[in-house]
């Protein structure tokens, strides 16, 4: 819920899953997972439920959404690698901008960063960062606009690192 509380003071909308992606979720995932925005695949997920999902945003969710947002915590007794290699994959092909942050157990962080980087996905060991970055890109056409009519922007950043205590 971090990534979603800093998404909101990005100025980000985390809308409701489409209907048909919901119910592609809710037939393949195990019963305990959360079929709503965001999504909670399980510690356990694997690359086949990983890859699963990525599927059915892109197939039902790409006009419904502006980015993805993933956030991949990598538990001990879990390889990440098979699954950030159909991630990567995916994504080489995919139909909405991407984000991805990794947490956890990651002794190959950086082939796997690498190797999403790679597939053109940026890559974020924080989650508050990867909302930040997000809600950054959100607004630069505003910036972009307003600069161009030589207007101050009407913009406010959220610098978490450096607030007044």
């Amino acid at each position: 819920m971090i990534c979603a509380d800093r998404a909101a003071l990005e100025g980000l909308a985390l809308g409701a899953l489409p209907k048909p992606m919901a119910d592609v979720l809710r037939q393949q995932l195990p019963p305990e997972a959360s079929v709503a925005n965001p999504i909670d695949l399980l510690a356990d997920a694997r690359e086949d439920r990983f890859g699963m999902a990525f599927e059915a945003a892109m197939t039902h969710a790409a006009q419904a959404y502006d980015m993805v947002l993933m956030i991949h915590v990598v538990p001990f007794m879990v390889d990440a690698a098979p699954v950030i290699a159909r991630l990567a994959q995916l994504a080489r092909k995919a139909r909405l901008p991407l984000m991805h942050s990794m947490m956890g157990t990651l002794p190959g962080r950086t082939d796997w960063f690498a190797a999403m980087e790679q597939a053109g996905v940026p890559m974020f060991n924080d989650v508050e960062e990867m909302a930040e970055a997000a809600g950054l890109l959100a607004r630069y056409p505003a910036v972009r606009d307003s600069a161009r009519r030589d207007i101050a922007p009407a913009i406010v950043f959220h610098d978490r690192k450096h607030r007044d205590s």
